[in-house]
């Protein structure tokens, strides 16, 4: 179910998203108020619903799918209308599209939707929103891979680095310890040959 109402503000508008209570934390409204991100804006249990609200200006198209479990997208039955795999909310007073003539844009913020002639809703020429939002999720699981492998990676280098010090170190620690018998068995030589030296002068 779909409510709108006044915005205490002048020129904003609430949009409220319900659905039956046991879908609150279970599903969110994913759209282009917030970036197509799932989970920026979840149902949550409010009364015997499950309920999630969005402050717009008046004049903005809001373009939006509802997210369940499972990746499981649905849309809403009581928007202005159903299009291009999403459902749209038109702003306060449209011109409003003909359908046999023009259609939003899905997607699009207020200031970039257009209105086109004899829309194209093939796949190749309009993106569905859930294909967006996974697009976001797959950027976001990217960028958050190559944070980890760039973490493992300086985490190597420093093993890499550490392994390469303690080699060093016992190295040195090695040759140190040879100079040091080097030492002791040349005094050893020496105190052997003056003891020595001084048995034959007896």
């Amino acid at each position: 179910m779909l409510q709108r109402s006044r915005a205490a503000d002048t020129g904003q508008r609430i949009l409220t998203f319900s659905l039956p209570l046991d879908w609150a934390g279970r599903a969110s409204v994913v759209g282009n108020f917030n970036d197509w991100t799932p989970g920026a804006l979840p149902l949550v249990a409010v009364g015997d619903v499950a309920e999630a609200s969005v402050v717009l200006p008046d004049d903005y198209i809001a373009v939006f799918r509802y997210l369940g479990e499972g990746d499981h997208w649905f849309d809403e039955p009581e928007a202005d209308y159903v299009d291009a795999g999403a459902s749209v909310v038109l702003g306060v007073e449209p011109a409003g599209p003909d359908p046999d003539v023009a259609v939003a844009v899905a997607g699009g913020a207020a200031e970039e939707a257009e209105w086109v002639a004899t829309p194209d809703l093939s796949a190749a020429a309009v993106q569905s929103p859930a294909e967006r939002a996974v697009g976001v999720t797959d950027k976001k699981r990217r960028k958050a891979d190559e944070k980890v492998a760039r973490a493992v990676d300086r985490k190597r280098r420093k093993a890499t680095d550490l392994a390469a010090k303690v080699k060093k170190a016992d190295e040195k620690e090695r040759k140190a310890a040879e100079r040091v018998a080097k030492e002791e068995a040349k005094q050893a030589r020496k105190l052997a040959e003056k003891t020595e030296k001084k048995a034959r002068k007896k």
